[in-house]
């Protein structure tokens, strides 16, 4: 059967690593669409990444490639160059800011490349950027994973499951070659980016500080995205710590790595517990706890991550800093709990420590939004339609 004859796309999946690939091929299933996974890991030259991709796209035919943060795609532009001298679209979702990803990469100028962000801020960076069509896809969850068990009984009032950003900040002021004398100065920058309302890093410095502006400017991309990085994770941290600052009298475990030992003291009013395996131990985690809090990383300043979807998908109840892009996912104090700025914080959880049956309302509400709107199927559904208005792919 043709693609033209064809009532249904198939789609396949290609990454050089196994990033959010199982939750695709779900949302696949779920829909009952046709798919295949090439994994382009390990791959040694480009001769054998052109044969393995044309062998698996001469006997699957696939409608469209879809891939993750451009994990399918290599830095030369040969997977590019393929699906143009093919007409075969290919998306690249991007869960996080693409800007710190797409300079690295070559032959991008492309018109069977899409983009869906996960950030709606990010399709206007990429518009200015000029490179090319992009839409609106936020994240999701995956309900064959994250089970609903609304009626855990509690283990812990207050917990936070995150990084400590202390690791990938190091690493990319690392790899920013920027001078340790310099550092200061962005540590400023990362310090007034936080507590900023601008979104946009590139347009704050711009604004902010000329010399970090001309120092910015003055990079190639690889140390450019590598010192943006380091601003972002930087900001992130702070504002991190400072939540959990404010967490600290509630006795809350924090779930991460070990810097939040030198971040936020010794454990005398917190307790520390190691990363949680995604699959196997956090929706458990969340379940079992009375309040989950999430931070936002300030690379994404109006965008929803992954804990405002799994949480309640798992039947926990989340405590969330409000973020602009939340009212279009959910209905906010209905379905989801937020603070608008670090001071709140106290007040929230204490009420709704007190509040079991308010707590629970909210999960359960949350969780029927999510299985209406935000699962991985939807998310699917959506790529289908907007590939089919785009490229006239089967839908």
């Amino acid at each position: 059967m043709t693609s033209a004859t064809r009532k249904h796309p198939r789609i396949l999946l290609i990454s050089a690593k196994h990033y959010l690939m199982a939750e695709l091929i779900a949302g696949c299933q779920a829909l009952g669409l046709e798919h295949a996974y090439l994994f382009l890991g390990g791959i040694s030259s480009s001769a054998e990444l052109e044969e393995k991709l044309r062998g698996e796209v001469d006997r699957f035919s696939p409608d469209f490639l879809l891939t993750m943060n451009h994990l399918g795609l290599d830095r030369e532009g040969l997977v590019s160059e393929f699906c143009r001298q093919r007409e075969l679209p290919v998306l690249s979702w991007f869960v996080d800011r693409p800007d710190l990803f797409l300079p690295q990469y070559g032959n991008l100028d492309n018109p069977f490349i899409v983009y869906a962000v996960w950030d709606a801020d990010a399709v206007r960076l990429l518009e200015i950027g000029g490179y090319g069509r992009a839409f609106h896809l936020p994240l999701a969850a995956d309900l064959g994973r994250m089970h609903f068990i609304p009626d855990a009984a509690p283990l812990r009032d207050v917990a936070f499951v995150g990084n400590s950003m202390q690791a990938a900040t190091d690493k990319c002021w690392k790899r920013s070659g920027q001078p340790d004398t310099l550092r200061g100065l962005w540590e400023d920058v990362a310090g007034k980016f936080a507590a900023s309302a601008l979104r946009d890093l590139p347009e704050f410095v711009a604004g902010e500080n000329l010399e970090a502006h001309a120092l910015r400017e003055s990079c190639d991309s690889g140390p450019q995205a590598a010192l943006d990085s380091f601003v972002y994770w930087r900001a992130t941290q702070r504002y991190r710590r400072d939540c959990m600052e404010a967490l600290l009298q509630f006795g809350p475990v924090v779930a991460g790595d070990e810097h939040w030992r030198a971040l936020i003291g010794a454990e005398a009013s917190w307790a520390y517990t190691r990363p949680l395996h995604y699959y196997s131990d956090l929706p458990d985690f969340y379940r079992s706890t009375k309040i989950n809090f999430n931070t936002t990383s300030m690379q994404m300043k109006g965008a929803l991550n992954q804990r405002v979807f799994d949480v309640p998908a798992s039947g926990g109840f989340l405590l969330t800093d409000y973020r602009e892009q939340l009212d279009a996912a959910f209905e906010v104090g209905r379905e989801v709990v937020c603070y608008h700025g670090v001071e709140e914080i106290g007040d929230l959880v204490r009420h709704y420590l007190a509040n079991p049956s308010a707590r629970r309302e909210i999960s359960l509400r949350a969780r029927a939004r999510i299985e209406r709107e935000h699962s991985y199927a939807h998310r699917i559904e959506t790529i289908c339609a907007n590939m089919k208005k785009m490229y006239g792919t089967p839908a």
